[in-house]
């Protein structure tokens, strides 16, 4: 940033002399420059660069984020809200709400295509997220997906559009993927105050790329192909586990067939399986350099994830970066390793007691952790929930949504219940309460009256067809009697959460959903 002519232009000077000198030449008519300030008023500086004035924009583009001179990055946000909405344009030609594309490619593009468009520089502008301008053109193009994806009617609300298609909001997507960002910058976890992130090694910690060796590993299928392997040389079974919400890993090293010792390690209930895991197989190299008996062995891992990381010479995961470490310590001091994948709980002595060890390290070993570091994928999903908690407070103080409410009061419960059912319009209709009831065609002087046919006082709405009108009598008694369950609107949440009963619901209540819909003009077909 230049703050002034007498500050800039010096500073301008000497990069066109330094250009001149490596040969280069900085053209002024692709110079630009803009004014970042907080003053009302202020003198504007004249900067040249050879001589040339240079222009002041109100908004300049750097590496496709479009910076304002507020810096609020509304302009950023008109532009990809524009480009998402191209994409809108043509995925809605083909896919409506009774046809067209299935709801899980459309969700595929809108996760794959449309999230990272928006999303975009987040790390910087996600702290303009909860301005309302930004917010209101995240939600359109939330909305307008939300209700592609879910089959429902176009004027569905963002609340409910985001419970049936199993999407969150954007500008709180923004505000986690900024948090995400600043966790890899080092910002510590409120949860973990004092615990650092486990960051990826570094690239030029790597050997040159001639000298880097693949580590090489071989499946073993059952007891008969465990039989390939030498059975005087020594065999180091690893494992990890994680077991009521705690973390262990052990090792145990085999010779003639019987167990000759073990060690069994802790992790905090933060770290993952899969760190277990690593650790095992580093704590295995450790006593192959402590023990001279173990120099030569084959080390065992039901783990194929970690024996790929470990095969993957251009792997920067910290504790592989450890273990190779210890690779070339071992062969340099005359030890030799080969390592095998067991399938884990095929009846292999020594992977089963690797097994018991790693479970019992975890339930019930105390005292200092062999690793502390957390994982990315903790910190996800820490801020995950977090944005989950504010999503579950949004959805309940929200005016619009109610219907969808009824069936699904919590936002957690709902997202896993969705991707159990097989969405289209007739349950989208029943589920937003936008459809052909009488209530919602009359607020679109579609229908002279909002009243049900039962009665000239009761508006015929989703939650009066399902619970009370006296036409479906007949309905309700026999979905009671098959689920024994009351219909009201206290036990909708439950039938719909309950995997016994829901389809019985749901076909119960497509029929209701018909018959009204029909008695008021709309087709189904």
């Amino acid at each position: 940033m230049l703050l002034n002519d007498t500050r800039g232009n010096p500073a301008l000077d000497f990069v066109t002399k330094w250009g001149e000198q490596n040969k280069l030449k900085f053209s002024a008519a692709k110079t630009q420059a803009i004014i970042l300030t907080r003053k009302l008023k202020y003198e504007e500086p004249k900067i040249k660069i050879n001589n040339t004035e240079i222009i002041f924009t109100p908004d300049i583009k750097i590496l496709g984020l479009t910076i304002d001179k507020n810096l609020n990055f509304l302009k950023h946000i008109e532009q990809v809200t524009a480009k998402a909405i191209n994409i809108y344009k043509a995925v809605s030609r083909t896919a409506r709400a009774q046809w067209g594309l299935n709801p899980d490619i459309i969700k595929t593009i809108y996760i794959a295509v449309i999230e990272p468009i928006l999303l975009y520089g987040s790390n910087v502008w996600g702290m303009s997220a909860h301005r309302k301008q930004v917010r209101t053109r995240l939600d359109k193009i939330a909305r307008l997906f939300a209700n592609l994806i879910s089959k429902s009617h176009r004027t569905s609300s963002l609340m409910s559009g985001c419970i049936l298609s199993g999407i969150l909001p954007l500008d709180l997507r923004a505000v986690e993927q900024r948090e995400l960002y600043l966790v890899k910058r080092g910002k510590p976890l409120p949860t973990l105050p004092g615990r650092e992130l486990e960051m990826r090694a570094s690239p030029f910690l790597l050997p040159h790329p001639a000298l880097r060796e693949k580590i090489k590993f071989e499946d073993i299928n059952g007891r008969a192909e465990l039989a390939k392997i030498d059975i005087h040389k020594t065999q180091i079974y690893t494992d990890g586990s994680k077991l009521e919400g705690k973390v262990g890993g052990a090792v145990t090293y085999w010779q003639d067939g019987r167990e000759t010792g073990h060690a069994k390690f802790s992790l905090p209930d933060y770290c993952s399986v899969f760190q277990a895991e690593m650790v095992a197989i580093y704590r295995a190299l450790k006593l192959m350099i402590a023990k001279k008996s173990l120099a030569t062995a084959a080390v065992l891992s039901d783990s194929k994830s970690a024996l790929m990381c470990l095969a993957d010479p251009n792997g920067l995961n910290p504790i592989a970066q450890k273990i190779r470490e210890k690779i070339t310590d071992l062969t340099a001091t005359g030890g030799n390793i080969s390592f095998y994948w067991v399938k884990a709980h095929d009846t292999i002595p020594g992977n089963e007691r690797a097994d018991e060890l790693a479970k019992e390290a975890a339930t019930k070993l105390k005292g200092r952790h062999a690793y502390d570091l957390f994982p990315l994928s903790h910190a996800k999903r820490i801020l995950r929930d977090a944005t989950i908690l504010e999503w579950q407070a949004r959805y309940e103080e929200a005016a619009a949504g109610g219907t969808t409410r009824m069936f699904f009061p919590d936002v957690r419960k709902a997202h896993r219940i969705i991707k159990k059912i097989k969405m289209d319009n007739c349950l989208a209709q029943l589920l937003t309460g936008h459809g052909g009831f009488r209530s919602y065609l009359h607020k679109r002087k579609i229908c002279s009256t909002p009243y049900c046919e039962c009665d000239d006082q009761t508006e015929e709405t989703v939650e009066h067809i399902l619970l009370d009108c006296p036409r479906f009598n007949i309905l309700r008694h026999d979905i009671e009697n098959e689920t024994d369950t009351n219909i009201n609107k206290y036990n909708l949440p439950i039938l719909i959460e309950d995997d016994r009963h829901r389809n019985k619901f749901l076909n119960y209540a497509r029929k209701v959903i018909q018959k009204a819909g029909v008695a008021n003009g709309a087709n189904y077909n």
